[in-house]
């Protein structure tokens, strides 16, 4: 049995469905400009673990997704210039002796009761701020020409399972076994402006 779960923008939903193949989505996915300046990363994600997935987890083997994100400028005459990318990983255990879940980003851990609720945890895309980027152009300036020319410029968002973090006789396994490639597809963000600042009142 597979195991469904809905993350909304402004709560939680989970369904529990049978014999549901894996799958990974995000929807309505934004890059958001705060009035700090700052830039963040927001997007829905329903994700579904099959069997094989829950059973590895529940027998001590930690998972580990990461959301991507990437700009690139379009070049016609070569490959397209990448321009930024930046990740986020979040490591998913399971704890037999305390039964609970713990989700390890950075150097914040989390611990859950449940499954569904280590999960939304986990795959939480809201308000991942992007780090400053190094270079001639700072990121509000790069995201301002790509506002300019957005079809010159390629924005893209995904979240995977990785792989690569698993144990190494699963990483083999992991080459030809599909049930360990868990992604969604590549999605591109909205760009969301901050609002001008309201003049103050004249003197």
């Amino acid at each position: 049995m597979g195991l469904v779960l809905v993350l909304w923008t402004l709560g939680l939903g989970t369904v529990v469905a049978a014999d549901e193949a894996e799958s990974l989505r995000l929807s309505k996915p934004a890059l958001i400009q705060g009035l700090d300046g700052n830039w963040t990363i927001e997007a829905d994600v329903q994700v579904t673990l099959n069997s094989v997935l829950i059973d590895a987890l529940k027998r001590g083997v930690p998972l580990v997704f990461v959301a991507e994100f990437d700009i690139f400028k379009k070049r016609w005459y070569w490959f397209d210039e990448k321009l930024l990318s930046q990740h986020r990983p979040v490591r998913l255990a399971y704890h037999a002796i305390t039964q609970q879940y713990r989700i390890t980003h950075g150097d914040q851990i989390s611990t859950f009761p449940t499954l569904d609720e280590a999960l939304a945890a986990a795959l939480h895309l809201k308000q991942w701020t992007l780090a400053p980027t190094q270079g001639e152009l700072s990121l509000s300036d790069r995201i301002g020409e790509i506002k300019k020319t957005p079809d010159a410029y390629e924005l893209r968002l995904r979240m995977r399972l990785d792989s690569s973090q698993l144990p190494k006789p699963l990483q083999v396994n992991a080459l030809t076994n599909r049930d360990w490639n868990l992604s969604s597809d590549w999605v591109r963000p909205r760009l969301v402006m901050a609002p001008a600042p309201t003049p103050g009142p004249s003197q």
